[in-house]
């Protein structure tokens, strides 16, 4: 009768370690599925940072085309020919500026005056 108490009292302490060890399992679980969502998240910011600067990169690389196709010699253009020049092709004041390295203001008069003489 001691050996049935004993063996049900061990089985009882084995059934209690098995569960707490279940909940335990049960827990982690949640917290790596937690940990994964927050990770997937970021890695979905990542990747759209990266689409962006990939963009940022293409346009900037046009521009430099773009000024090196206009500084190349013999081209004879002055500053007022490559202004109106890159603004035909689409560009917008302020990346012309950049591009000759001149203020946006500069741009802006040469285009207004073009503008006058039509």
């Amino acid at each position: 009768m001691v050996k049935n108490f004993l063996t049900s009292k061990t089985r009882a302490e084995s059934e209690q370690q098995k569960s707490l060890l279940t909940l335990e399992l049960a827990e982690i679980r949640e917290i790596s599925d937690l940990i994964f969502k927050k990770l997937e998240a970021k890695i979905k910011v990542l990747e759209a940072m990266e689409s962006t600067v990939d963009k940022k990169m293409a346009s900037l690389e046009r521009l430099i085309h773009r000024a090196e196709a206009l500084n190349a010699p013999g081209t004879g253009m002055n500053r007022q020919q490559e202004v109106l020049a890159l603004k035909e092709r689409g560009l917008r004041n302020d990346e012309i500026a950049e591009v000759l390295g001149m203020q946006a203001g500069e741009v802006e008069l040469i285009l207004d005056l073009n503008l006058q003489r039509r």
